[in-house]
């Protein structure tokens, strides 16, 4: 897969948009889950949001583990949901809009951790859905 590839459902949602919020994040994950495993769209959410963190020159606001965190839970729901669109996902799951879901899994402490940030981190409070 080519830069352009896994670049272009993120540039199709950024000028629909407008910006790149939690929604939009959510949108660019399901996307990417549509047609990869979850690995590898955990690996196009995180070289996306890196080109996006880059463009904006802040690099260290990427954060792994809540990237992959977020993918995993719109994969659990997806697995097997049949909308056709995001916003008919969305819609059935408006959960997931809740920012602060992951603190349900994780601690903040955890969450504003240095290894955290950088490599994908396993929940302390509560496990993430399994997605097997």
């Amino acid at each position: 897969m080519t830069d352009q590839d896994y670049l272009e459902p993120l540039s199709e949602i950024l000028s629909v948009r407008g910006g790149f919020g939690h929604r939009e994040h959510l949108k660019l994950a399901w996307t990417y889950l549509a047609n990869n495993s979850v690995e590898d769209a955990r690996r196009q959410m995180a070289s996306a949001i890196r080109h996006v963190t880059d463009i904006h020159g802040a690099p260290d606001r990427y954060h792994d583990t809540i990237t992959s965190s977020w993918v995993i839970l719109v994969a659990t729901h997806r697995r097997h949901d049949t909308a056709a669109t995001f916003d008919q996902f969305i819609a059935k799951y408006p959960a997931l809009l809740d920012r602060q879901l992951l603190a349900h899994h994780y601690s903040e402490e955890l969450l504003r951790s240095t290894s955290a940030r950088k490599r994908w981190t396993t929940p302390d409070l509560r496990s993430l859905p399994s997605i097997s």
